[in-house]
């Protein structure tokens, strides 16, 4: 790696003195020193088989450089770069392993250009899903070496089959069909904990007063932070709308949509094989998607407020950014949920 810099500070170093006390000839002097420098490099200076890992990024390296010197030369370009734009063009990454060689206006007109607007509205969104990502990674390792102690000590050996002890699935977190699954799957066994003693024990009281109560559990649980009890109780509201409206869409247009996948021999007209009904449970998972990057924003990994619980001004502060959006959703569809 260090060959390849020091060609480059040589190839400037050299362009500038040129440039500045001959002001001409630049392309012939600047070949002239690239090139020794190469054939000092492969006979003298780098073993054989660095050599040849190197010399396609050499390579490259110097047409650039070369390029410069003759298009100042040519009056294609007034003056030559500065330190930054030079060393930004010869190591550009899009180009610099795999080529090709592009010339420096094209390059600097790439810099120029003006961005995309979907690239600068999506860029906050990015962020958010970056950060939310990170957070549901670091879960993901804690839940599979908890499978791997559980294993260890001699659970998931039920049956004849390879042992097996579930706690976490990323596939159905990560390509969601909907958020239901994504509560079940974050953690099978304390799914089954709070479905079994605490959703069921209040069920008689209603379907809204379980659910409540067991995202109430669940804070509790959890600790009084300000954080995870709004994200819970986020999940609560956000579970029972996208449950409540799938199942009623499943009915409207009799079609295996709801928030579970269908039995294998359903009632539906329109099964789940069919591609308007593919279109849809993807459409709820790309929604779900956009939800989880929303919920999870304020786990910030790299913030050093994780050590001690982040405060409701920092978790206000993270939505607000993003406009509070998913909470417009999620309103809008128990809107419409409440039309049809």
């Amino acid at each position: 790696m260090w060959y390849i810099l020091l060609l480059a500070f040589i190839g400037y170093i050299t362009l500038y003195l040129v440039s500045t006390y001959l002001k001409k000839h630049r392309g012939p002097i600047l070949g002239i020193t690239c090139f020794s420098f190469l054939i000092f490099c492969e006979f003298y200076l780098v073993e054989e088989m660095e050599w040849h890992k190197i010399r396609g990024a050499q390579m490259l390296l110097v047409m650039r450089i070369i390029s410069i010197a003759f298009d100042t030369d040519f009056g294609t370009l007034e003056h030559i770069p500065s330190p930054f734009e030079f060393m930004g063009y010869i190591c550009c990454c899009g180009t610099c392993i795999f080529g090709p060689w592009i010339p420096y206006k094209n390059y600097i007109s790439l810099c120029d250009r003006t961005p995309l607007f979907i690239c600068v509205s999506l860029h906050r969104w990015l962020i958010a899903y970056r950060d939310a990502f990170a957070f549901r990674s670091s879960h993901y390792f804690i839940s599979f070496l908890s499978e791997a102690s559980a294993m260890i000590s001699g659970f998931g050996n039920e049956s004849d089959s390879i042992w097996s002890f579930v706690v976490t699935r990323p596939l159905s977190i990560e390509a969601p069909r909907s958020l239901v699954e994504v509560v079940i799957y974050w953690n099978r066994p304390m799914h089954y904990w709070f479905k079994t003693y605490v959703f069921r024990s209040t069920r008689p009281l209603g379907s809204v007063a379980a659910v409540l109560s067991t995202y109430i559990v669940s804070i509790l649980m959890h600790g009084l932070n300000f954080q995870l009890a709004a994200v819970l109780f986020s999940l609560g509201g956000y579970t029972y709308v996208e449950f409540s409206l799938r199942h009623k869409l499943a009915q409207v247009f009799d079609a295996c949509i709801e928030a579970h996948p269908c039995r294998q021999r359903c009632s539906h007209r329109h099964k789940a094989k069919q591609l308007s009904t593919k279109l849809a449970n993807v459409g709820f998972g790309i929604l779900t998607m956009f939800h989880l990057s929303y919920l999870g924003v304020m786990f910030d990994m790299s913030s050093t407020l994780q050590e001690k619980g982040y405060s409701y001004s920092h978790t206000l502060s993270k939505w607000s950014n993003l406009h509070f959006a998913s909470l417009w959703v999620v309103l809008g569809t128990y809107i419409f949920y409440l039309l049809i």
